[in-house]
């Protein structure tokens, strides 16, 4: 309250003022978080389609590959904007809230109660566990090189391992007219899909390589090694869209790192915590 009123004071805000403008942060704040969850949610179905859609795509070489990559471009845009904004470690954490809250209320309402899909058909897997492991890079290292290389290069595989216990029991092998597929498979085949481009894929019947084995760690590391350079490129992008904003209040400038001016003191006094190394990565 008294970091509240320092700013009151600052901006010669009357009261009226001052709660108009916390009413405008509580539409426009829930408003944008809608907003870039559905943007998000939208690219993300966009370029991972298929593969992260329905269960028998979720395949060992193309799904945590497509996933991270397509993944990290958004998320790492974000985590790059909070980071340089007010210095807060949870860009991508938020951005895989956001992403996963969308997918659900697109399959639950579009898919389950519209088109009459089983939920075991198209549940969305999950980033949140990933997303907290690379943001958790960033808040020890503060840097976004180390964040890249330790980070988003492990990202695809914290993917697979936090998603694999949900897909287990759909590789479990079974026997359909006289031919042995997956669960996931049996289930594709039960409820079909009409704009479905099934030819695309190749279902390997007989063929125990479907379980996982060696591919899904060749996968993990290809997908890690891109996800190092799409993340450092997206984070580079989200620099230079947020740098005419990044230092706009006093505020800010504090969680970045930056000293006050002496007309800004008013706002960080009132509100004492520890300034942040001026020497991390910006």
């Amino acid at each position: 309250m008294a970091y509240s009123d320092a700013i009151t004071q600052k901006l010669n805000m009357s009261t009226n003022e001052e709660r108009t403008y916390r009413l405008f942060d509580l539409i426009i704040i829930p408003i944008v978080v809608v907003v870039l969850g559905a943007a998000f949610h939208l690219h993300y179905m966009l370029t991972a389609g298929d593969w992260d859609f329905w269960v028998d795509w979720k395949d060992r070489l193309y799904w945590p590959l497509i996933s991270s990559v397509s993944f990290v471009i958004f998320a790492g845009a974000v985590q790059g904007l909070l980071w340089r904004t007010i210095r807060m470690p949870i860009g991508m954490t938020v951005a895989a809230i956001g992403l996963i809250a969308m997918e659900w209320i697109s399959r639950y309402v579009n898919f389950y109660e519209w088109a009459y899909f089983p939920l075991s058909q198209v549940w969305p897997a999950t980033w949140i566990a990933a997303a907290i492991f690379v943001d958790a890079i960033l808040l020890i290292s503060g840097s976004f090189l180390m964040t890249a290389l330790f980070g988003a290069f492990f990202l695809p595989t914290i993917f697979v391992l936090s998603n694999y216990p949900m897909l287990a029991p759909f590789r479990i092998p079974t026997e359909v007219m006289g031919t042995e597929v997956t669960v996931a498979d049996w289930v594709g085949y039960t409820f079909q899909r009409g704009g479905s481009p099934e030819y695309l894929r190749i279902i390997e019947s007989a063929g125990m390589r479907v379980l996982g084995a060696e591919t899904w760690f060749i996968s993990c590391l290809f997908g890690g090694f891109l996800s190092i350079f799409i993340y450092m490129m997206w984070w580079g992008i989200s620099g230079i869209a947020v740098r005419p904003y990044s230092r706009a209040n006093p505020f800010a400038a504090y969680m970045g790192g930056e000293e006050p001016r002496d007309d800004e003191k008013i706002y960080v006094d009132e509100y004492p915590l520890p300034l942040p190394n001026r020497d991390a990565n910006k």
